[in-house]
This record gives C-alpha cells, sequence and structure tokens, in this order.
C-alpha cells in the first residue's frame, strides 16, 4: 500500500479541487443561474444510489467506492454521482454514474478514469472533463484536457455527444 493515501487526506482535498473548477484550473466567473427546481424525488434514491456503485468493480485491493460529489440537468432527468475509491491518490481512476432519475444508466465510461470532473449542467446534458498526464505533468497537474457532454437518446440509453477523450 506504500504510496497510497487514505481517502480521510484525499478525498476531502479532491471535493476541494473538484468545487473550485478542477486542479490547477483558473477561476471562472460564477454563472446566472436560477434557483433549483428539482425535488430529492425527481432523483435516485439512496438504495438505487447504492446498488449502482455496488455493481462497480474496485481495482484497488482493500478499498470500496465512496461518494464524492452528484448534481444533475436543468429539468431534473438526467442525474449523476461521482464516485473514487476510499484508498486514493491524485491520480487515481475516478467513475460518474448517471441515472435517468430513478433508473441506473451506468457510468459514462467502461473503465474509470482519473482526473474527472463535472461542469455545470445544461437543461437536459452533463459535461464531464476528463484531463490526463501527458510527458513529464507531475502527479497533481495534468495538461491534457478533453470534454463530452451526455445526455438522455432517444432510446432511454445513455449518450456521449461526441468522442470520449484520452481512450
Amino acid at each position: 500500500m506504500r504510496g497510497q493515501l487514505s481517502a480521510v487526506a484525499v478525498v476531502p482535498g479532491l471535493v476541494a479541487c473538484l468545487l473550485v473548477g478542477g486542479c490547477g484550473d483558473k477561476p471562472r466567473p460564477p454563472a446566472a443561474s436560477r434557483s433549483d427546481t428539482c425535488q430529492v424525488s425527481d432523483g435516485p434514491s439512496a438504495d438505487t444510489v447504492r446498488r449502482a456503485i455496488a455493481s462497480v468493480p474496485v481495482e484497488v485491493p482493500g478499498s470500496s467506492w465512496v461518494e464524492i460529489a452528484r448534481g444533475h440537468t436543468k429539468n431534473c432527468r438526467l442525474h449523476w454521482v461521482q464516485i473514487i475509491p476510499t484508498i486514493a491518490s491524485e491520480s487515481t481512476p475516478q467513475q460518474v454514474l448517471f441515472f435517468d432519475r430513478n433508473t441506473p444508466l451506468g457510468p459514462a465510461t467502461p473503465k474509470p478514469k482519473p482526473y474527472i470532473s463535472v461542469l455545470p449542467p445544461a437543461d437536459d446534458t452533463v459535461q464531464v472533463r476528463y484531463q490526463w498526464r501527458v510527458g513529464s505533468d507531475e502527479e497533481c497537474c495534468p495538461s491534457g484536457s478533453g470534454t463530452v457532454k451526455f445526455q438522455i437518446g432517444p432510446d432511454g440509453k445513455l449518450t456521449a455527444l461526441g468522442p470520449i477523450p484520452h481512450q
């Protein structure tokens, strides 16, 4: 377990990093926003989220997934939950799980990826920013970056509106 940090040490730092717009990112001016009109009942139940998290394989022995963030589109239909292993470093792969109200839609990518942040939502899409290390980037400061919007397709399944960067 050398080189790994416990979630107690890392998760608060990751949450703070994600809340300010991503590690190494320049601050953005606050966007004009309307009040959130979504109700708790519009999203996945606690049991649905627990089952969805439990279905994601954990690659780090002795670790389990914990939720670090969640949100939804402005139309209250597409919900997301971001998870990370309890034993993590700055570059530990994470996952974003999506829900159509209380129906699990699955993860954004087949395999967890490091350096994920979810950007402010639109009416019916959620935009996820992926970052990755390039060349001699330090673990804290990936310079590769790309975004993908996700939405619920006409077939009711999660649809990526563009290629997932750095697959």
